[in-house]
């Protein structure tokens, strides 16, 4: 609650209105696949697969760099064409990037880097659309409640990503454990 405010900040009524909470759902799934990742495929990299620094710094830089580029592409298409169709693809192409992970987590290089590249890609094409949606769901004036929510729906889904990473991949797990994970 605010101080001195009678209504709490947060209203669950808020959750009632299908593109906001469609928008916090997308953003919060989506951030927990991405970080799982980003947190898991260092110590996939290193530990099982022995890559060398370099190697996993470039893998990880396959990850992130399609963030920057589809970005603006997401905004544009969210503008263009609503905010539906570009959070929907992005979700779908993180997706796609995922699964061969979660079906055969000891890829090759030559499968892994791709997939990496499509979940980047995917978070950066979804991720305005799915801003936009949240905070142009509620009235005007409750926009700053709207971008609040919206981050914090991003921080759960990394925070809840982290833990799962946590507790399911236990060392003695092998591969197995990342299938488990991804």
């Amino acid at each position: 609650r605010e101080l001195r405010h009678p209504d709490p900040v947060v209203q669950p009524r808020f959750f009632a209105v299908r593109p906001f909470a469609a928008a916090n759902g997308g953003i919060a799934s989506s951030n927990l696949a991405f970080y799982t990742v980003l947190l898991a495929t260092p110590i996939l990299l290193t530990r099982h697969l022995h890559w060398s620094s370099l190697q996993t710094g470039i893998a990880l830089a396959l990850l992130s760099a399609p963030m920057v580029v589809f970005s603006p592409v997401g905004g544009r298409l969210a503008d263009r064409l609503g905010r539906r169709p570009p959070s929907v693809a992005g979700c779908v192409i993180l997706a796609l990037g995922l699964l061969p992970l979660a079906i055969a987590p000891g890829l090759s290089p030559t499968a892994l880097l791709p997939c990496l590249c499509l979940m980047g890609a995917g978070v950066g094409l979804s991720t305005a659309g799915l801003q936009a949606s949240a905070i142009e769901a509620l009235a005007p004036e409750q926009a700053g409640v709207a971008a609040g929510v919206f981050s914090t729906s991003r921080y759960i889904g990394s925070f809840a990503g982290s833990i799962a990473l946590a507790r399911l991949l236990d060392e003695g797990q092998g591969l197995e454990g990342f299938q488990t994970v991804f």
